[in-house]
């Protein structure tokens, strides 16, 4: 495993009400949970933890350390992303 390379077993979501539907959340240090697609705030105290195999419903998912993005080259130090 790379450096930086963080592995969870359970993902932090939340309702965001200015996208709608329920999101991954992200903490920032000073504003606490946020959404990570919009930024904006998530109420703390519905922020809930799922499993990765939870996330495909919502619209997120978890890649695998060889299975990249899907284009190629990904995986092996090629992605175009």
């Amino acid at each position: 495993m790379s450096a930086g390379v963080i592995v969870a077993d359970v993902f932090p979501v939340g309702r965001c009400a200015a996208c709608g539907r329920e999101v991954l959340t992200h903490l920032d240090a000073d504003l606490g949970r946020q959404c990570l697609v919009c930024d904006r705030p998530i109420d703390p105290a519905a922020v809930r933890w799922v499993s990765g195999a939870e996330l495909r419903p919502l619209g997120f998912a978890v890649a695998g350390e060889a299975g990249g993005c899907g284009r190629s080259g990904c995986g092996s130090g090629g992605c175009s992303r």
